[in-house]
């Protein structure tokens, strides 16, 4: 099969998106070639696309969906999103069913080739299957998704309880969405960003104010000044969950650190998601989000501003580091939906 990517390449110290038609090497015994439908991009990709990927050339792309193309055999058709860690299996984490900390990992669309493409073989134990009634773009979304719905899953419950979320863009806006669909009483939101508060809102999701009675802190964007003011506003007793990149160094206070002291705060970190390999009973997060978009709990469908064709690739990358457009999630037709 002949594929072709839109590929990362560098040249004196210049990062460009370059076409690489290529041919599909035959999948191994423990793969299936994924006709790939659509690709999301995602914030780590803008360190890729600015020069700080672990190689260079190298296709980027780790949220996607797609079609599994694999005559004979039962995955043949499949329409399918994948979990784009691929474990060592052997360290402790792995045996504890914690694949996203594994400490030898791989990684589609950053250790090795994703989907900015329009095929790629993928391990078929990272392989789930989309149900019936979503569409292929949602199923796009089931990474960014089932990372925050690990993070949620950090706090004792959410049903019933207030979320305070800092950060209006896809994670944060994720985040409130699934703590809406899992019964959280409240969702609020802080972000600096006029249009992405205007969007919130739109959605139904209330600005924090001067408010300081949630349950539930959730840092989505990795400011220091988010983990100071959760920590300002908290309760005694409150959780505090950080889920977003460090935007930079993070030095506290003395007097905001002796808060998380007497209020007796507790915080948590948070990476990736949990998943489980076929046959393991391990906590599926990916599942439990495609349950939840299956069931109508959960519609991502508003959060997707942008689908442009794969060869665009370069423009969805700049409409997300320029900013001159507003935008939440940009996401590419790879192709495979259609052929």
């Amino acid at each position: 099969m002949t594929a072709s990517s839109m590929r990362l390449v560098k040249d004196n110290q210049t990062v460009r998106f370059e076409e690489h038609t290529h041919n599909l090497p035959s999948p191994l015994p423990d793969e299936v070639t994924l006709k790939v439908a659509y690709a999301g991009v995602c914030g780590s990709d803008i360190a890729r696309y600015r020069g700080s990927a672990y190689h260079y050339p190298i296709t980027i792309g780790h949220e996607f969906s797609g079609i599994a193309d694999a005559p004979g055999q039962k995955t043949d058709g499949m329409r399918a999103v994948v979990f784009p860690v691929l474990p060592c299996h052997e360290c402790e984490p792995c045996k504890k069913g914690l694949y996203a900390l594994c400490e030898n990992y791989d990684y589609y669309g950053s250790r090795r080739d994703g989907a900015f493409t329009t095929a790629l073989n993928v391990k078929k134990e990272n392989l789930l299957p989309v149900p019936d009634n979503v569409s292929l773009r949602e199923a796009a979304m089931c990474e960014p998704a089932a990372g925050a719905l690990n993070a949620l899953r950090k706090a004792k419950d959410i049903a019933g309880r207030k979320i305070a979320v800092y950060g209006a863009g896809t994670i944060g806006l994720l985040v409130m969405s699934i703590a809406k669909a899992l019964g959280a009483a409240d969702c609020l939101f802080h972000d600096p960003d006029q249009k992405h508060r205007e969007f919130a809102a739109s959605l139904g999701f209330e600005e924090i104010g001067d408010r300081n009675d949630a349950d539930i802190y959730v840092d989505a964007c990795g400011h220091i000044s988010a983990l100071t003011d959760m920590i300002c506003r908290a309760k005694p007793c409150s959780e505090l969950i950080l889920l977003g990149n460090p935007a930079g160094d993070a030095n506290l206070p003395r007097d905001v650190y002796w808060k998380i002291l007497r209020r007796e705060l507790t915080l948590y970190g948070t990476w990736n998601s949990r998943y489980s390999m076929p046959g393991e009973s391990f906590r599926n997060d990916w599942k439990d989000i495609l349950g939840l978009m299956e069931t109508g709990k959960l519609d991502v469908k508003p959060l997707i501003t942008h689908i442009l064709p794969l060869s665009d690739a370069d423009r969805a990358l700049r409409i997300m580091t320029d900013r001159n457009e507003f935008s939440v999630k940009v996401m590419l037709d790879c192709g495979g939906e259609t052929k």
